[in-house]
């Protein structure tokens, strides 16, 4: 009889486990955007524009909480700002009449040096068909010019860099939460697209060259 009871009970107990729900797992909405690509375990959500966001922790949770829509990217109007750049010509962004992809960046960030020369091979390609590279140096201080400009040099930027401002800077504005953040603007002065972390140079050369296109005349 103890034997029965026995096997019963472990019969009971497999078949509990095999019953329960798999641990949900699910890309975090905020670790993607520091570069994680495998799901993680959910352990908050949250419901915004009709989609079910998932965080692997309250405090990722509480971060998309302050500022939703930095983290899900929706296609938008540029903010625009003037800058005059590093070489002294005046500089539009968010302006209509030109594609153009601004990579925030700054001298402490090891993904945004990698990204430079691939950036400024982009810029010399583009350029003739109406697409600006534009670099924002987000660095402080009071020798960051001087700093910005040594360090775009060593790295091969030839493409036009602005400090941004140090009042009301304009990574605020588009909501940049990690570096580098690129952002493809159309002609009409939209953002279109947009990459955080490392750069996939090859999407975002694909990209240029798709919204180049739609401007074209057909032969």
């Amino acid at each position: 009889m103890r034997i029965v009871i026995t096997v019963l009970s472990l019969l009971v107990l497999v078949a509990g486990i095999s019953a329960a729900a798999p641990e949900e797992r699910a890309l975090c909405a905020v670790c993607v955007l520091n570069g994680e690509s495998e799901p993680e375990k959910v352990v908050a959500s949250r419901a915004y524009n009709g989609v079910t966001q998932h965080f692997c922790s309250e405090k990722c949770a509480g971060a998309f909480d302050l500022d939703p829509a930095a983290y899900v990217f929706a296609p938008g109007p540029a903010p625009k700002a003037a800058f005059v750049s590093l070489s002294g010509d005046s500089l539009e962004i968010g302006a209509a009449g030109r594609v153009t992809l601004v990579d925030f960046w700054a001298t402490w960030c090891k993904p945004c040096v990698k990204s430079m020369p691939a950036l400024d091979a982009l810029h010399r390609e583009f350029r003739e068909r109406g697409a600006d590279v534009v670099g924002v140096a987000i660095d402080t201080g009071r020798d960051r010019a001087k700093k910005v400009r040594k360090f775009a040099e060593k790295n091969g930027a030839g493409y036009p860099i602005a400090l941004d401002r140090e009042e009301a800077p304009m990574w605020e504005a588009y909501r940049v939460k990690v570096l580098p953040t690129v952002f493809l603007i159309d002609r009409d002065g939209t953002i279109v697209k947009r990459w955080t972390g490392e750069v996939d140079v090859e999407d975002v050369r694909s990209s240029l060259e798709a919204l180049l296109r739609e401007g074209e005349p057909v032969e």
